[in-house]
């Protein structure tokens, strides 16, 4: 737990900070330099490339999460990582086939609302293949229990970028559309130092042999990469599903209120950078059922403490946050709300999602990820045009609820283990009740919105934190002291 607690909290740090910059981004730079409609252009081909990158990879991150720590022949894992490798360019070449075979059909049925996506549309699959090879590479890293040089570039290099670029563009040295093209380079060289840095840690060799259990390792994949794209799907299919039916600027709109809501899910991005690796390791045979119970509960408590503070504080100041933006990026309460819930339902899953990664039988799960996926795209036909953005948190809400109860039915049929304790449940009480009684009660002032953000977060924290503590939950001193020990 040295390393876990080490890395988590390094990465959390890198995460947040990363965050900060997505923060400043969403609400101020975006809104304020770029028009709504380039601002939704941007974060359509984003969401876009984010379900293409599980595709071209087809699941052989997380096969070289699991296979490579398990193999203790560097040989053996050379020759996996050099397989893995010709997966993405092999994959993106044939949908590029596919679409000139279909441009014009795309074009005409998926584009014709909004045309002004047309001259950029390619971005998508650039961006896509280099996120996939970002991903590889990261995934080497990981098998070697070295995440943080990783996490910065996932969570800050191009955020950074994003930042430097829309300064630029204020500062009138580039045009919109000349930021929106130079988003490809920032994850071109984003890729290109996550390589650098795998070298640095254990340089992969191209070898190219015959490898045992290929077809094992095949058929993991493919299961995994329905299980991935059934994750990635269900957070992103909303965003290109509000372009079908409504104008592309209504996309920057609600991704400013996912992504509010995203800061929640921080804490647990962070730990599982870590925990996903060392669950792998733990499944190897022999299972070590009584560490799992232990990695598990104590993951899903940590976290869902982080998370329900930082979700109270959110849905808490949304109101004044929304203050910050131009008027014409109009707050839906109910997005957040729900997106809210969403992340603090995975954060109180633990390693959930990583045992059913690293599962022999989770072929069931998967299928029902299947189902719950074209689930999603059925609520979101029929709630979006009645209820419009906030028909498609509805959505997103639902589907993604079944999928997690899914997956914790499967891990405790599987392996009879659950990540929730009674503390949890009184965590979830005191978050409730701080929260409903904060919002109903608490005076509005009428000040800078930043001034009344920074004044109820200080009073909130000091009473989520005090009951926390009194509790028994939460001892800073004593956590300090035995990361420090344990590390």
């Amino acid at each position: 737990m040295g390393v876990v607690a080490k890395q988590s909290v390094l990465n959390m740090l890198v995460t947040y900070l990363g965050f900060a910059f997505g923060a400043l981004n969403t609400l101020f730079l975006f809104t304020h330099i770029l028009s709504s409609e380039d601002y939704g252009i941007v974060s359509y081909l984003l969401a876009s490339a984010n379900l293409l990158w599980p595709v071209l990879v087809l699941g052989a991150n997380h096969t070289l999460i699991k296979f490579g720590g398990a193999y203790t022949s560097l040989t053996a894992k050379n020759i996996l990582f050099t397989k893995i490798v010709m997966v993405p360019i092999f994959v993106w070449s044939v949908l590029v086939i596919l679409f000139f075979a279909l441009k014009s059909f795309i074009f005409q049925k998926y584009l014709s609302s909004n045309p002004a996506l047309i001259d950029y549309i390619w971005l998508i699959g650039v961006i896509g293949l280099c996120t996939a090879y970002f991903e590889i590479f990261y995934a080497w890293s990981k098998v070697h229990l070295k995440s943080i040089l990783g996490n910065l570039l996932k969570e800050l290099y191009h955020r950074v970028g994003i930042t430097l670029l829309l300064i630029l563009v204020y500062l009138d040295y580039c045009t919109a559309h000349e930021a929106i093209y130079a988003l490809s380079l920032l994850f071109f060289t984003r890729t290109l130092l996550m390589f650098f840095v795998v070298c640095r840690i254990q340089k992969p060799k191209l070898i190219w042999k015959p490898l045992e259990n290929t077809r094992t390792i095949v058929s993991y994949s493919l299961l995994i990469l329905l299980a991935a794209t059934v994750s990635v799907f269900l957070v992103d299919l909303d965003k290109l599903m509000i372009e079908d039916f409504m104008p592309v600027r209504n996309v920057a709109i609600y991704s400013i209120c996912v992504y509010m809501a995203a800061v929640v899910e921080v804490p647990t991005r962070a730990m599982h950078q870590i925990t996903h690796p060392l669950t792998a390791k733990l499944m190897a045979a022999p299972v070590d059922y009584v560490a799992l119970n232990t990695l598990n509960k104590k993951t899903a408590f940590t976290a869902f403490i982080v998370v329900s503070w930082i979700a109270i504080l959110i849905i808490f100041n949304v109101e004044d946050l929304f203050r910050l933006i131009p008027s014409h990026y109009e707050l839906h309460f109910l997005v957040v709300f729900l997106m809210c819930l969403v992340k603090a339902f995975n954060a109180s899953m633990g390693i959930t999602n990583s045992l059913v990664f690293n599962s022999d039988s989770y072929v069931w799960i998967l299928a029902f990820g299947v189902c719950v996926f074209v689930l999603a795209y059925f609520l979101n036909i029929y709630f979006i045009p009645i209820y419009g953005l906030d028909g498609a948190a509805i959505a997103t809400f639902i589907s993604y609820s079944l999928y997690n109860i899914a997956r914790l039915i499967f891990v405790y049929s599987k392996f009879g283990i659950h990540p929730y304790s009674i503390k949890v449940f009184w965590v979830l009480v005191v978050s409730l009740l701080i929260g409903v009684c904060f919002y109903s009660y608490f005076p509005k002032l009428t000040v800078y919105p930043l001034l009344q953000v920074s004044f109820r977060a200080f009073f909130l924290s000091i009473v989520y934190w005090g009951v926390i503590y009194s509790l028994g939950y939460f001892s800073p001193f004593k956590a300090l002291l035995l990361a420090k020990r344990k590390g």
